[in-house]
Parts: structure tokens; sequence; C-alpha cells
């Protein structure tokens, strides 16, 4: 019993995870709905004018990873309710 506890906490956190693929699901005129059906609830939001802007991490392909970085960010922002724009952010961060 104590060796399958670890594997269950484990399956847990990748199960609730963003994936690459999960992000090319992503595309121009998706509802917040549909994004976050897609790739969950964001970690950040940031608010302008008429333009929202969700957050996400996500963890990168088992071939793309090194010690150092596991994860990308995204972003997903909204212009009028409907996807505007997409993609990685290349912000570096901080350690």
């Amino acid at each position: 019993m104590k060796r399958i506890a670890p594997v269950i906490a484990t399956a847990g956190l990748l199960a609730g995870c963003v994936t690459a693929s999960n992000v090319e699901s992503v595309h121009a005129g998706m509802s917040p709905e549909q994004v976050q059906s897609i790739l969950g609830e964001p970690e950040t939001v940031a608010h302008a004018p008429g333009l929202q802007c969700s957050y996400y991490t996500v963890l990168k392909d088992f071939w793309s990873r090194t010690p150092w970085t596991l994860s990308n960010r995204y972003y997903v922002c909204y212009d009028d309710g409907k996807v505007k724009s997409f993609g990685r952010t290349d912000v570096p961060t901080s350690g």
C-alpha cells in the first residue's frame, strides 16, 4: 500500500498538467469557456480595456525537457470575448 500512494499522487499531478498538444488545439475566435475546456483554469489573468490575457504553464514533452526547463509559459489574449492572439511567452523565469 505504501508503494501505491506515490504513484497515485504523481498521476493526480500529471492529470492536471497542460501539455503542448492541448495548446495546439487553441485557435482564433474561440471563447474563454472553450479555451478553459481545453487548457483548464489559467494561472493568472491580466486585464486592459477591451483585452484580457490568460497565462498557463505548459509541461514540455519528455524529449524537450532539461533539468532546469520542464515547462514553458503560454498566453491566450481575448478581444471582445474571442481569442485574438496566443502563443509562448519568451519571458525568462527569475531564479
